[in-house]
């Protein structure tokens, strides 16, 4: 699976700049598995907005209802690492999406924290 690894605001106290983040492929049924979140939460509609993060060197649009989730996620843990299926699955690739949809229930099993989010 991939896990995002958010990083904490480049200046501290500053919520407001960038999401900047990191995507990282990992083995959920490894003991090496770093210890994760997972965010559940109302996905939208494109009409209620889109917003950006920096994944990487990519800029990634998102909902707006999973960038407050993440916005207020930083703003209390600063820097965390965690699954959000709109961003850790290829949601334009068919295939990845049904090899890892039958995946959620062992990934927000194997969750540390989950945290749902409903706007």
């Amino acid at each position: 699976i991939r896990l995002l690894h958010v990083h904490a605001p480049s200046s501290p106290g500053d919520d407001r700049d960038t999401i900047r983040c990191d995507l990282q492929v990992v083995d959920l049924a490894s003991e090496r598995c770093p210890p994760f979140a997972a965010l559940t939460y109302v996905w939208g509609t494109k009409a209620a907005g889109t917003n950006f993060i920096t994944c990487g060197a990519s800029t990634l649009a998102i909902m707006q209802n999973c960038h407050s989730a993440l916005e207020h996620l930083r703003k209390k843990l600063g820097e965390f690492t965690i699954w959000v299926d709109a961003i850790c699955i290829n949601q334009d690739d068919e295939g990845e999406k049904m090899m890892q949809i039958p995946l959620m229930g062992d990934i927000y099993s194997n969750a540390k924290t989950v945290y749902v989010w409903l706007g």
